[in-house]
């Protein structure tokens, strides 16, 4: 009995050991979110200049007075992360909010999702497509998806110059492992992306911005979550296109949507019908497959 006891404790051992090496070995997704992003920063340096989005934005209070000044708003040449798919997809304002707070961003051509502690959106939104011309919708309805996460629908469809974004799909512990820190993106109310090492283990993402992930971006990079930036979203660089991970919802953390996808997919559902939509989207899982799986 002792020794069956001692062969199975090394057999599991040894099997803890291998998961950590293949989470780490190159070319497993941890390695490639790290050094994919850590290649955009090339050239770079961490800051306001190469961290804000676009350019002729101002932090202001955008009423029905002055909305029109985000048409003066154009994606920054020196950003670090220009062209990259999906920025379109998280708005530039919300009419009678301030600058960047409480921003929602989109899982569909129809709709979206917001920080519920943030309140119902009801006033117009200033999508900034990816031809740099504004692209206004208005919200219908919200429905509540999860822990601080509301689904809302929009009264037409983006166009394809604004888009959506894909979710991290909810067999991702199969690639990304739940217990150490991976390369993310997150962003703030001065519409600013910057460096997010995250841990997308359970109900939560949680983040550190005073940590830096092996072979991603520095702690130069790093930006602390303050208040006002609720609702914001927090991604992951894949290839050339972002994939959404949670909201800010506190300071270093926000709901996995990954483990509210079934609960979102039935509320979308029920915002089409009942606002007569004429379609059904639901949440696209970004496909991981072409990583080695840890498990």
């Amino acid at each position: 009995m002792k020794l069956t006891i001692v062969l199975l404790a090394l057999i599991c051992g040894g099997a803890e050991v291998l998961r950590a090496q293949m989470v780490d070995a190159p070319g497993a997704l941890v390695d490639y979110l790290a050094t994919n992003t850590a290649t955009y920063a090339n050239g770079h340096p961490a800051g306001q200049d190469s961290e804000c989005e676009v350019s002729g934005w101002r932090y202001t209070d955008y009423s029905g007075t002055n909305f029109f000044l985000l048409s003066n708003t154009v994606w920054s040449a020196a950003f670090w992360l220009k062209g990259v798919q999906g920025l379109s997809a998280t708005p530039i304002g919300i009419s009678n909010g301030l600058a960047g707070q409480g921003l929602l961003t989109m899982i569909s051509p129809r709709h979206y999702l917001h920080a519920r502690h943030m309140g119902t959106v009801h006033t117009a939104i200033a999508f900034l497509g990816t031809n740099n011309v504004i692209c206004l919708r208005y919200p219908l309805e919200q429905a509540q998806a999860g822990v601080d996460t509301d689904v809302g629908i929009l009264n037409a469809d983006v166009p394809p110059s604004v888009g959506f974004l894909p979710v991290i799909p909810a067999n991702y512990t199969n690639w990304l492992p739940a217990d150490s820190y991976v390369q993310g993106i997150g962003m703030n109310q001065d519409l600013m992306l910057f460096s997010q090492p995250m841990v997308l283990g359970g109900q939560f993402v949680m983040w550190n911005s005073r940590f830096s992930v092996p072979n991603g971006l520095s702690d130069k990079w790093d930006v602390t979550i303050r208040g006002g930036d609720s609702s914001n979203p927090e991604m992951l660089l894949i290839s050339n296109q972002l994939v959404l991970v949670s909201h800010n919802y506190f300071v270093q953390g926000g709901p996995n949507y990954a483990k509210q996808i079934d609960v979102i997919n039935k509320q979308m559902h029920y915002l089409s019908e009942h606002n007569h939509a004429g379609s059904d989207y639901q949440l696209t899982q970004y496909s991981l497959t072409n990583w080695p799986a840890i498990r």
